[in-house]
């Protein structure tokens, strides 16, 4: 502060009486310096109160970092022209990266507004799936357990029957739900993924269950009879650890099927002989 200027009234209110004063405010509380006037033994106060970093400068290069000396002494090398140069350009180049993160940021943003979208887009009402190929099944099982009914062909259970087993998986659907459980639910024609359940040991009958995880490596196959009741049981149980769990086999793939229409299949045709 300029004491003899206009910061009279301020010098004055901290009882600066004679010049250099030094004075420096600690966790609050002004402190007076009572030692030597001079630079150094000012210099050392400041540090053994303060300890300020020194700055890097010519007259206390030993302050610098080995990258920050470096360019100082560019820097000291070079002639007025050429500095004022390289001021011109390193300004530039800060404000172009400015821009340049300001444009980043602006990226990023909209970025993340297109993630939400691309969530959203996806995130319709959770329901009852046909198994149709390999890639649906493991994106719609991603990251949690899946529950797969194989259920008996249309030609032997007809619309009604496939409906009323399709409510039952429904059912179990909604229940796990409530449960606070993030569960697929997905259903086969039996048949349609023959080597699928010759793999799996599903040859003892239609409807068959099974809880697949595929980041788990795991399935486990649902021993009781099938209804909405004994399958919710089935779940509580598998997230007990109480459901006997096998590796899942090598090369474990679903095979492509057609959707069904939601009709009663045609009766076969009989050759002639």
């Amino acid at each position: 502060l300029d004491c003899a200027g206009n910061a009279q009234s301020t010098c004055g209110q901290h009882s600066v009486q004679g010049y250099p004063t030094l004075k420096m405010i600690v966790d609050g509380k002004t402190v007076d310096y009572n030692g030597a006037r001079s630079f150094e033994g000012m210099k050392r106060e400041v540090e053994s109160k303060l300890n300020p970093r020194p700055a890097c400068s010519l007259e206390s290069k030993d302050a610098c970092s080995k990258a920050d000396r470096e360019v100082l002494e560019m820097s000291e090398k070079m002639s007025k022209a050429e500095r004022l140069a390289k001021i011109k350009e390193v300004e530039q180049e800060i404000k172009d990266s400015k821009k340049q993160a300001a444009d980043l940021r602006k990226k990023a943003n909209k970025l993340g507004e297109d993630l939400e979208l691309i969530k959203a887009g996806g995130m319709t009402v959770e329901k009852v799936e046909q198994l149709l190929n390999d890639e649906d099944w493991r994106a719609h099982c991603d990251g949690r357990t899946c529950v797969v009914a194989f259920l008996p062909h249309i030609l032997d259970d007809t619309a009604s029957g496939r409906n009323a087993n399709l409510k039952v998986l429904d059912e179990a659907l909604k229940a796990s739900k409530k449960d606070g459980k993030s569960i697929g639910f997905l259903w086969s024609q039996g048949g349609d993924q023959f080597e699928l359940e010759e793999q799996l040991g599903l040859q003892f009958g239609f409807p068959a269950v099974i809880a697949i995880n595929f980041a788990k490596g795991r399935f486990g196959v649902h021993r009781g009879t099938y209804s909405k009741e004994q399958i919710s049981h089935f779940l509580t149980s598998l997230s007990r650890g109480g459901v006997p769990l096998s590796p899942l086999p090598p090369k474990l793939k679903a095979a492509k099927a057609d959707p069904w229409d939601g009709k009663d299949a045609p009766p076969p045709t009989e050759e002639e002989l």
